[in-house]
């Protein structure tokens, strides 16, 4: 069986391998009065409660021989329950992004550029979750606007919907979402237009396994689906990593990913990989 921090809301669905620690839960909230010390069976959320405050924070870095740790980022997200329903995030890493953990050169990208950094900052953006439903599964709707950069100017809107289903020990989550092109969707390249900014379909999905009440397994894999040119820029992340509840507003993750297990042109299988250590810290 999850502990409270799975048991009650996840807050980055799936790919931060982590969930809310209970010490956000409301304390008025029905769902939240249990005798068992792990929270009632089967009550998920994927928003916080009002007023409640969630920071993670991601240390990426890129694993590929040759060019270990270039790039490498420091990614912080922060989550606010605007109200029971609503929850905003300022978003820069990929995971807040586009849902699946192991990006890397996210903001603030530290490696500089001869580390393989454009820019320090890149890559924010503001989400938005509205709790449709909490329960052994919950999911909300979730839209957002994200600048991928600043020079030249990237603008996104994001589009999708976050879910998670909880039984004993096992959990499952899905977050599917459409990221669309709204600003530098092209750029030149000798006399040829290039896009560079335009409609992504990201599919990750995420299994989850308490191994004890502290520490649980997860598994995500899913596909990366550009609208543009499919066939050869398609590729299929898979990431294996895990969770520690340090206590209960603390929680470390791990995951060790390949960005591109199988897909469209070069840079497959164990081609192209990071590392990603990440924190989450529950006011």
């Amino acid at each position: 069986m999850f502990d409270k921090t799975s048991t009650f809301v996840c807050v980055v669905v799936g790919a931060t391998l982590a969930s809310l620690p209970a010490a956000a839960q409301s304390d008025t909230e029905p769902e939240a009065v249990s005798s068992s010390p792990a929270g009632p069976e089967g009550v998920v959320s994927v928003t916080l409660p009002k007023g409640r405050v969630l920071l993670d924070a991601f240390f990426e870095i890129n694993l590929v021989s040759g060019a270990e740790f270039k790039p490498f980022s420091l990614s912080p997200d922060v989550w606010y329950g605007a109200t029971d329903d609503i929850t905003v995030g300022l978003v820069h890493s990929a995971v807040g992004t586009s849902g699946f953990i192991g990006g890397v050169g996210d903001s603030l990208c530290l490696a500089g550029t001869g580390g393989g950094c454009g820019d320090v900052y890149h890559n924010v953006g503001v989400d938005v979750r509205y709790k449709l439903k909490t329960g052994m599964l919950a999911y909300a709707a979730e839209g957002g606007i994200f600048v991928g950069a600043f020079d030249p100017f990237q603008l996104d809107v994001k589009l999708g919907l976050v879910a998670r289903w909880q039984s004993g020990k096992i959990a499952a989550e899905l977050s599917p979402n459409l990221l669309i092109g709204l600003a530098g969707r092209t750029t030149t390249v000798g006399t040829t237009e290039v896009t560079t900014n335009g409609e992504v379909l990201n599919l990750p999905i995420t299994g989850l396994y308490a191994i004890t009440p502290k520490i649980s397994a997860a598994l995500q894999f899913g596909v990366v689906l550009p609208f543009e040119s499919t066939a050869d820029t398609y590729r299929i992340p898979l990431s294996i990593g895990g969770h520690f509840q340090v206590n209960e507003s603390i929680n470390v993750n791990l995951a060790f990913s390949l960005l591109a297990v199988a897909g469209g042109g070069s840079g497959t299988g164990f081609d192209s990989r990071t590392i990603t250590l990440g924190g989450t810290y529950a006011f």
